[in-house]
């Protein structure tokens, strides 16, 4: 059986998802092939035994399917790309502001 083979009621027989997860020094992706109906919950779980991922709180972990956030009770389909986010380390915007600073060589202003 191929990837694009589906059984005879127009449903694939099984779904590949990709979970990826990015950190600043290197971006992790792993292939999953899961049974129809599969939720992303149950992706999870799948993880938590494997590197990087066992050292995260899957349970917790926000995550997404193409960049849109979902919960773990979602369905997946097939091809879809389950995205872990991490916390923010800094706000965007305070991050732009110290960008501008330090490349126009401005001090930033003393904090109260």
């Amino acid at each position: 059986m191929t990837d694009t083979d589906s059984v005879n009621s127009g449903t694939a027989a099984v779904v590949h998802v990709e979970v990826v997860y990015a950190l600043p020094e290197k971006a992790h992706s792993l292939n999953l092939t899961l049974a129809p109906g599969a939720t992303v919950a149950q992706a999870l779980a799948l993880l938590a035994a494997r590197e990087p991922f066992a050292a995260l709180d899957l349970q917790q972990q926000p995550v997404g399917i193409f960049g849109e956030r979902v919960e773990g009770t979602r369905v997946l389909a097939d091809g879809d790309r389950i995205e872990l986010y991490r916390q923010l380390q800094i706000d965007p915007r305070e991050a732009r502001r110290l960008r501008l600073n330090r490349d126009s060589g401005c001090k930033a202003p003393a904090a109260d």
